[in-house]
Parts: C-alpha cells; sequence; structure tokens
C-alpha cells in the first residue's frame, strides 16, 4: 500500500418567492448571469465549476471540475467509483455523447444469477467515472486535468461543512451497514462511531490522495496502477485488474429529435434519451397548450405517452456494443403517429394480447405491468448542467447506482464501488429475448436521461437531467413541457408536481400537490393512481437546470435535494 505521509499532491443570487407553488427558493438555488452557469445538487460543486469558468474554462472544463467536486461532496450518490453519462452541445455546431457507464467483469456469463445483488463485491460493475471524465476534458476541453481537479482536491483535502442532506444520507448508510464499526468507512465518517453534527467540517484525507493521484498522473492510476490493485482486492477478485485495464469509455452519437420546433439531444442506448426522445415525439401529435399542467386530460396524453415509450425500451433498447438498436424506427415520424393512434382519450391504455406490426420491426404492445413488489429503489444519483457564454453547453448524470453503491469503500482512497450488477436481468431460459442479461464487458441498461435543448434558432435553450431511478424519464419530459407547453418559467417547471408512467408501475404515481378533482378524473379514465407522496417529494427526481431567455441564463439547484446553481 502507499504511503500518504510521503506524497504531496499538487454569485450573482437572484432570491425569488414562487407563489405558483407556495414555495421560497433559497438565495444559492436560483441564479441569473450573462458569464456562464452551473446547476449541480451541492452548492460546493456548482462552485468548483463556476470556478473555472471565471478562470477562462469552457463548459467541458467547468463540467469535469463540477463532476469531480460533487463526487467528493455528494458521495453518496457519485464516487470516482460510478458511472456516468455525458452529453455535449458545441457552439460550433457539434453535438454528442460520452458514455462512461460501467461493465461487466469479464467472468460474467448470461446464467451467473445473483441473489444479493445490493450489496458486496459481487454487486459491482468496473466503474467509468475517471474514464469518462478524463476522455471529455482531452478531447473538448481547454485545461489540464491538475487544473479542473484543483477544487474537487481542496475540498476533500480541506475539507467542507457538513450539511444537512449528506447527514441524512450517512444516517442511511450507518442503518444500512453499521458503518461506524466498519474499519474502512468509520473512520472518514464516522469519527468515534459517530456521525458528525452538521456544520462540523468533513475531511477525506483518504479521497484527496486518489484525487492528487489522478490529477498528476491521469486515469492509467485508477485502470492500471495502485488504485486499481486496491479495487481488485477489495472486490475480492470479482472486479479484476485485467477488467479495469480493458475499460473505455465512448463517444457516440446522441439521440436528436424534435418537438414544437425545438431539437432535443439526448443519450443513445442504452440508457433512457431515446425514451424521453419518443414519448416528445408522440406528444407532438397533440396540442397541450390549451390545456394545464394539471388538466386531467393532459396528464393522461403524458402518461399514457410515456407508457408507450417505456413499453418499447424493454425489447429494445440493449447495449448498442452488444445490438443493433432500431433507433432510425423507434424515433421516425410515422412511428410517433402509430403509437398516438393507440392512445384513447377516454380511457387509459388497458392490457392487450395483441401485438401490432411495424416497419421495420415489431413492437410490443402494452400488456399486463410487470410488478416491481416495493421498490428498493433509492432516489440515487446525480445530475450536473452547464453551459458557457460562449454557447457550449454539458449535460451530465452520474450515478452509484443505489445511495453509496454497494457499500464497499476503497481502503486508502476514500471511494466507495458502484452496485450497478443488479441493473442486469437475471437469465430466464423461458424469455431468450431478453437483451439485457449478464454478458462479459455489457452494460447494464438504466434510465438515466442528460439531456440539451436547443430553440428553433439553434441556441443552446435548456439543459436539464435529474436523478430518481425509474422516474427520470417522466421527469425529465414532464420539466421540458412544463417549459415549451405550458409557459412556465423554469422555477415553476421544476417545482410543479411531477408524476411516473412506465410499464414497470402497476400505478400512475403522483406527486403531491394535484387536485383532487384531477386524481379523481384520471381514476375515472381507469388509471389506477397512487397519490400517497409528499410536495417537492425527491422520489420523483432532483432536477438540476439552466433555461436561457433574451440572453439571460437562469440556474436552478434541484428544489427536492437542496442543490445549488453558481455563475463566474
Amino acid at each position: 500500500m502507499h504511503s500518504r505521509m510521503e506524497h504531496r499532491g499538487i454569485v450573482a443570487v437572484l432570491v425569488l418567492v414562487v407563489g405558483l407553488f407556495a414555495w421560497t427558493a433559497a438565495a444559492e438555488q436560483v441564479v441569473t448571469s450573462t458569464e456562464g452557469m452551473v446547476a449541480t445538487a451541492h452548492e460546493l460543486a456548482s462552485e468548483a465549476g463556476a470556478e473555472i469558468l471565471a478562470m477562462g474554462g469552457n463548459a467541458v472544463d467547468a463540467a469535469v471540475a463540477a463532476a469531480f467536486a460533487i463526487t467528493v461532496v455528494e458521495p453518496n450518490a457519485s464516487s470516482l467509483g460510478g458511472e456516468g453519462y455525458m452529453v455535449i452541445s458545441l457552439a460550433d455546431g457539434r453535438d454528442l455523447a460520452i458514455d462512461y457507464k460501467s461493465v461487466a467483469p469479464g467472468h460474467i456469463t448470461y446464467e451467473d444469477d445473483n441473489d444479493e445483488p445490493r450489496r458486496g463485491p459481487e454487486s459491482t460493475c468496473v466503474p467509468g467515472v475517471v474514464a469518462g471524465l478524463a476522455l471529455a476534458l482531452e478531447e473538448y476541453g481547454t485545461m489540464t486535468l491538475a487544473e479542473v481537479m484543483a477544487p474537487a482536491i481542496r475540498l476533500a483535502r480541506d475539507g467542507f461543512a457538513l450539511d444537512p442532506v449528506l447527514y441524512d444520507n450517512l444516517s442511511n448508510l450507518y442503518g444500512y451497514t453499521d458503518s461506524g464499526t466498519d474499519p474502512i468507512v468509520g473512520p472518514v465518517y464516522f469519527p468515534d462511531g459517530f456521525i458528525p453534527d452538521i456544520g462540523v467540517t468533513l475531511v477525506q484525507k483518504d479521497l484527496a490522495y486518489a484525487l492528487e493521484l489522478i490529477a498528476e498522473q491521469g486515469p492509467s492510476v485508477f485502470y492500471r496502477g495502485e488504485i486499481a490493485l486496491a479495487i481488485e482486492e477489495i472486490t475480492e477478485g470479482f472486479l479484476r485488474y485485467g477488467d479495469l485495464q480493458r475499460y473505455q469509455a465512448v463517444i457516440r452519437d446522441p439521440v436528436v429529435s424534435e418537438y414544437r420546433g425545438y431539437e432535443v439531444i439526448g443519450t443513445p442506448p442504452n440508457v433512457a434519451g431515446v425514451t424521453v426522445a419518443e414519448a416528445l415525439n408522440i406528444l407532438d401529435n397533440f396540442d397541450l397548450s390549451p390545456l394545464s399542467w394539471d388538466n386531467p386530460t393532459a396528464v393522461h396524453i403524458v402518461a399514457e405517452a410515456l407508457k408507450l415509450a417505456s413499453a418499447d425500451r424493454l425489447p429494445y433498447v440493449g447495449d448498442p456494443d452488444f445490438y443493433d438498436v432500431p433507433l432510425e424506427g423507434l424515433l421516425s415520424e410515422e412511428y410517433a403517429t402509430a403509437r398516438a393512434s393507440l392512445i384513447d382519450l377516454d380511457n387509459a391504455i388497458m392490457p392487450t394480447n395483441s401485438t401490432p406490426t411495424g416497419d421495420p420491426y415489431l413492437y410490443m404492445a402494452v400488456g399486463e405491468p410487470v410488478a416491481v413488489g416495493e421498490e428498493v429503489y433509492s432516489p440515487s444519483t446525480t445530475q450536473l448542467s452547464i453551459l458557457d457564454s460562449d454557447g457550449n453547453a454539458v449535460s451530465i448524470t452520474q450515478t452509484l447506482s443505489s445511495f453509496w453503491g454497494s457499500r464497499l469503500m476503497v481502503p486508502g482512497y476514500g471511494f466507495f464501488i458502484n452496485d450497478e450488477l443488479h441493473n442486469f436481468n437475471d437469465y430466464n431460459p423461458d424469455n431468450l429475448a431478453d437483451i439485457n442479461v449478464h454478458q462479459p464487458f455489457k452494460r447494464p441498461r438504466t434510465v438515466i436521461a442528460p439531456t440539451i435543448v436547443r430553440d428553433p434558432a439553434g441556441e443552446v435553450f435548456m439543459v436539464v437531467g435529474t436523478p430518481g431511478a425509474g422516474r427520470i424519464p417522466s421527469t425529465v419530459v414532464l420539466t421540458i413541457i412544463n417549459v415549451i407547453d405550458f409557459g412556465m418559467s423554469l422555477e415553476e417547471a421544476i417545482l410543479a408536481p411531477k408524476f411516473c408512467s412506465r410499464v414497470a408501475y402497476k400505478e400512475l404515481r403522483m406527486e403531491g400537490g394535484y387536485p383532487q378533482e384531477t386524481l379523481d378524473a384520471l381514476a375515472a379514465l381507469g388509471h389506477t393512481v397512487k397519490a400517497d407522496y409528499d410536495e417537492v417529494d425527491l422520489y420523483f427526481g432532483g432536477i438540476n437546470a439552466i433555461l436561457v431567455e433574451d440572453g439571460v441564463m437562469t440556474g436552478v439547484g434541484s428544489f427536492r435535494r437542496d442543490g445549488g446553481a453558481a455563475a463566474p
């Protein structure tokens, strides 16, 4: 093991009262600027990105800085041991996506099932965060890795005040794993066996050391150096040194679609950009503008479109390195029209045994919803949205899958490893067409959906994304239509109650705040309504977003997770 003693590594604020939803926006959550914007789940990560913009960095430089910083200040949701997806829209007109999702270890086969997939060594996949961020910076940034990582290193080395959100998540970690007595985790987060008081400075020296190594030596130290060896050891060989050596982040073409004349730039398979695009394509067949966000007809139409899009995700969206995903067909105007024709304004889509045909493939009918039991999904994941004054935009969603991932901290390096393996489906000999079963070096399918929207003039209009597991596509779609169709400000669009509709749920799950008459009308249409959630409930995500109007950028940090925005 290394000896850390031998190593020395190198706003303007707008306060708004959003009366529509009886919520007061905290000063650090809503910011306006014309010089650039960063919105993340933590004010300090946003400030890290804004610091890089102020130094002359572009949006990619700032995004990488904020993404490394969020692994320090929100370690429950993002980590060097996690994964992510990045969508980039450059001012020169290029749009691209960087896939740094985790991959299954090389010894996994499709017949490998895991009875305890949520914890421990056998819940893990090869992490992609370090490779993905380094690739983005190398190809599209202007600064060095050491320069953009300096804020994250400082936050880990010098510490930051423990905030209430992280305090609560540490409480959950303690309860899950008895981490106060864990010889690796305990000394970092539970000195004397207890969670520090809110406001106490939290120092993460081991994490600072890991960050310093990466800043000085690049991603090779993580995938082929001492950190790789430590990962192999803590996962008891489940993640092998050779697996880490093999890992590569991938630059891919984004999914680009159109909605009401706006261009929507999202993630390609095997995440949920195609689901967001398909839902919006279906909705483009309906005029929502005469309605309101809480009108039962509007809710019904959007819920049905989301249900149809999610149905297509299951049979067709898989790792593109293993399957040819029929994107052209799924995202065609003709297909959207055919899907829209299945929406009955008077009745919710009911189970059916028919399987309509389409060209060039068969599409899945909406059948009996799949029971998922009482979910163990945490809100998980984190979102970062960045825009610079030149018009370069970046949307990132990073995750450990569950909060705190596998609950395994890499000793001496201070970060948790993901628990992404459960996102594969267990092999079922009765369903040989399942494209999301385990295979060596395959990426598990997930629902993250970082998104950028350009206005009809071709300028960046919105940078958006959210955590929230299965609720992510619904929340992203609802936020976009709240602005474009219902004319809301960004704050109003984010604060407006959300709902989730997908074939994996037996109910239409609705956040608190919808009128009772809307709930009753939806039930009369045949929806099974589940409306026992709080208002502004973290279950429905934590959007961090930027909106540009008349040259002014408004950044909003998540109201459901106490996020923050910052400008240079």
